[in-house]
């Protein structure tokens, strides 16, 4: 009927098939690589966040004053024997 309208409609789809598998190559190559964009999300989404903050607590030790021995201030009663703090 119209050999033109065959002969060109089988360009057009050829050449979107061939644009199609060009473009999937494309994107995998980019997957495998590692891009920054995977499946929609960006890389600074992916980031783990971590805050750290650093306690420095002072210890002060006293002398029992029945056993001698060292212990916390903040104990009533030395662990050793017993003895209450003056």
């Amino acid at each position: 009927m119209f050999p033109q309208f065959e002969t060109m409609f089988w360009l057009v789809f050829g050449l979107a098939i061939t644009i199609m598998v060009l473009s999937i190559v494309a994107w995998i190559i980019r997957i495998m690589k590692g891009g920054k964009e995977v499946l929609g999300q960006e890389e600074s989404e992916n980031q783990l966040v971590v805050k750290e903050r650093e306690i420095i607590r002072e210890i002060v030790k006293i002398r029992c004053s029945y056993c001698g021995n060292l212990y916390e201030e903040t104990l009533d009663k030395c662990p050793h024997c017993g003895g209450k703090k003056l």
